[in-house]
């Protein structure tokens, strides 16, 4: 091999006395860079894009990633009953129906709203339908859960805050138990 290297180095110094960096292919097939300098280095055979994306994917190991967990966005309750009704999430937002009670011709439920984003919050708005045991939609309403004061930023709800949001109404014959869909539909932040 050193034979055949030093060969070829003497043929093109002879050859052409002083000479701009040349390439030379082995008998082994492989190329080497001849420097006008004396010095040489192998030439790395050029490969396509493709082949080069196959082996980072070959020699990256696989990660596996978490499990999206989603929340039960339905459920069903019985009035007056003491545990909370639903938990939604959205956007790094928990939203969570207290225990629902009927009063005047609607349906109650006290919320509870914790931030587990990393933006200050300034409004979350949920859609709740509500069905009857046998699937009928019986009422349906979008409110505002949490609503901060424009431009007054001792309201925001911030970042791993979590606080009492408003009351939710949604006007409903009144039934024993329901079946509930909620969602939260829209989250604002307020970037600083």
């Amino acid at each position: 091999m050193k034979f055949a290297l030093s060969a070829a180095l003497l043929a093109y110094s002879a050859s052409f006395g002083a000479f701009a960096a040349q390439t030379v292919t082995l008998e082994d097939g492989r190329q080497i860079m001849l420097k006008d300098d004396f010095t040489w280095h192998y030439v790395k055979p050029e490969v396509s894009q493709a082949e080069e994306v196959r082996e980072v994917a070959s020699t990256t190991p696989a990660v596996a990633a978490a499990p999206v967990v989603t929340l039960p966005s339905t459920s069903a309750f019985t009035v007056g009953d003491s545990k909370p009704t639903l938990q939604v999430s959205n956007a790094g937002i928990d939203l969570v129906l207290g225990p629902a009670s009927y009063q005047k011709g609607a349906v109650t439920f006290p919320t509870a709203v914790t931030n587990q984003s990393t933006q200050s919050v300034i409004l979350v708005t949920v859609e709740i339908t509500l069905y009857d045991t046998a699937g009928n939609q019986v009422g349906k309403q979008s409110a505002d859960a949490w609503l901060a004061i424009k431009r007054l930023a001792d309201t925001y709800l911030r970042p791993k805050q979590a606080t009492q949001g408003r009351e939710l109404t949604i006007a409903a014959p009144k039934l024993e138990q329901y079946q509930i869909h909620a969602e939260i539909t829209e989250v604002k932040t307020r970037s600083w």
